[in-house]
């Protein structure tokens, strides 16, 4: 009896992974290239949902509205394209939009022969021009981190990053714009979202921030030989940090059910087939999760460990039960 039960979820584990190996393999890409005028192409979550061109456009007349009452003067600009995303409550917690600049004149050449103390004049330009646009528009910048110069695929960009207070939810959110300065083509994206849910959206928004293109530029060498450029392009400027809290979040949660099971609720080892069946179902809420916060993995290796370290902790304190050898006969 007891050798079937071990049989049966042995079987049953198998057919768990077979099953899942195709909703892996579909959720392994869960961003979409979106195409935009004058060149522009960005990586964009699935998840997250397009505005309407009506939602576009009176969201854009509410700012220009808003800005005029105040006799703040704009810039010519457009807007092309908008997205958010929601919890599952219906709040917004990511935003994310495309606005082009035609009437700029600087070009690329410009911004890569940018000094420090050009920077900090756009810095302190940028910060001064916020602070009255978000005062006239009923918002206020909570804390400011600045402007920095960085290389994305070839472009040179401007990063400024900045906390302001949310207008409908508790807590602030983090902003960060990124402008191309390329003359008629000049475009900023700007993508935002609610830091209380910084662990799960940074590196989600870092990776739409790498995935920004702008036709006519290449990308240099020094990105595609550099390792360290390699991981920023694909993971943000702070990639080592969003790979030690992705690491800790994959194994935070993954060791969190087998744990309490073990050491707290059974309190002794978990026999060896339902360690078994329950791995296969962690492993299976794992996947599904991963790859709904965004996961790019297509093997989820790091998901299978956690499945080995879990079954190894169910199992932890086991004894082996050593048969004494048959007598061979009567002296």
């Amino acid at each position: 009896m007891k050798a079937a039960l071990e049989q049966a979820w042995t079987v049953s584990l198998a057919v768990v992974l077979l099953c899942t190996a195709s909703m892996v393999a579909e959720a392994a890409e869960n961003f979409a290239t979106v195409t935009l005028p004058k060149g522009v192409s960005i990586d964009l979550p699935k998840n997250w949902v397009v505005l309407s061109n009506n939602q576009r456009i009176t969201l854009d007349t509410s700012v220009e509205a808003g800005l005029d009452l105040s006799g703040i003067e704009q810039e010519t600009s457009e807007l092309p394209f908008a997205a958010n995303y929601y919890d599952d409550r219906g709040n917004t917690i990511a935003i994310l939009n495309v606005r082009y600049y035609p009437d700029i004149d600087l070009s690329q050449a410009d911004a890569r022969s940018a000094t420090s103390s050009d920077v900090q004049e756009l810095d302190a330009t940028i910060k001064e021009n916020l602070l009255k646009g978000m005062e006239a528009l009923g918002m206020s910048i909570k804390s400011w981190s600045g402007t920095t110069k960085a290389d994305i695929n070839g472009i040179t960009t401007f990063i400024t990053e900045y906390h302001r207070a949310s207008l409908q939810l508790s807590g602030d959110f983090r902003v960060k714009s990124i402008r191309v300065f390329a003359e008629d083509r000049s475009v900023t994206l700007t993508v935002s979202y609610l830091d209380s849910m910084a662990m799960v959206l940074r590196p989600i928004t870092d990776r739409i921030i790498a995935s920004l293109r702008l036709t006519g530029f290449a990308l240099p060498t020094s990105l595609t030989s550099g390792s360290s450029s390699v991981m920023s392009d694909l993971y943000g400027e702070h990639w080592p940090l969003v790979l030690l809290v992705s690491a800790l979040a994959t194994w935070g949660i993954g060791l969190v059910p087998p744990l309490l099971i073990r050491f707290v609720f059974v309190r002794r080892p978990i026999h060896k087939g339902w360690a078994i069946g329950l791995v296969a179902l962690f492993w299976m809420f794992n996947v599904a999760l991963f790859a709904a916060l965004g996961s790019q993995s297509k093997s989820h290796g790091a998901l299978a460990l956690v499945a080995l370290v879990s079954y190894a902790i169910l199992r932890r304190g086991r004894r082996k039960v050593i048969t004494p050898p048959r007598p061979t006969g009567v002296a």
